[in-house]
């Protein structure tokens, strides 16, 4: 009911010169006529900590940049280069530009702040890529499933904190919880942004999966069957 899908590009790079200067071309080759090239920072004053990204939005009339703390909304269709992003910005960045991105790129500053978003989308490497030999181990094929599930059934532009969202989300990680289903928040909430989940969504089901694997179990109403993870387990699909 609700198609998620992410079909743009993606690439991360690594923060040197090198991957810096692969990540402004990576982008420009996405520009088509008409475009803005969007470049993001958390805070504008970090735009002064890479001058290649500096001398880029002063010299170019279609670049344009924007920070977190402002809203980080991309106001024109193009690429997006994120510098120095974790997934908790990428989903914020999607919320409100996410009909407008062509391509994204983020050149890391912490690895492992976005290694499961990159393990589960698979974006084009540029620059050193030594820091992603090791990815995140993959999620249950259960996990998955479930996940496809949700992703079909809430309506992504409300809070997943509140209401009907809640209730399915919370008792779906529940149900997995309780069927001894392995769950890892970061590694699912990188599959969410890899799926088109935005906002503090991705965020709040990270937290819900470290709130339920601490002991916790959020409130919320009943909505599954009581066999919802035997019927969606690929396992269960090649029973006669």
């Amino acid at each position: 009911m609700f198609d998620r899908d992410v079909n743009y590009p993606t690439a991360v790079a690594s923060y040197d010169d090198e991957g810096v200067d692969a990540a402004i071309d990576w982008c420009c080759e996405h520009l088509e006529d008409g475009d803005i090239l969007t470049v993001w920072t958390s805070l504008k004053s970090n735009l002064r900590n890479c001058s290649q990204l500096e001398q880029l939005v002063v010299r170019h009339s279609n670049v344009e940049h924007v920070t977190g703390r402002g809203g980080g909304f991309v106001h024109g269709r193009g690429p997006v280069l994120m510098a120095w992003a974790d997934m908790d910005d990428i989903g914020k960045l999607t919320r409100y530009g996410g009909q407008r991105i062509r391509a994204l790129c983020v050149i890391t500053w912490n690895d492992d702040a976005i290694r499961p978003w990159v393990s589960a989308v698979r974006p084009t490497v540029l620059g050193d890529d030594s820091a992603w030999k090791d990815l995140t181990p993959a999620l249950d094929p259960v996990v998955v499933e479930a996940m496809k599930r949700l992703t079909q059934t809430v309506n992504h532009n409300n809070t997943i904190s509140a209401g009907f969202e809640k209730d399915m989300v919370v008792s779906t990680l529940l149900a997995l919880h309780d069927a001894e289903v392995r769950m890892d928040g970061e590694a699912i909430q990188g599959w969410a942004l890899a799926n088109g989940w935005s906002g503090k969504n991705p965020e709040r089901l990270a937290q819900y999966v470290k709130d339920i694997n601490a002991g916790k179990r959020p409130r919320c109403r009943r909505v599954l069957r009581a066999d919802y993870i035997e019927v969606i387990s690929p396992r269960f699909w090649f029973v006669c």
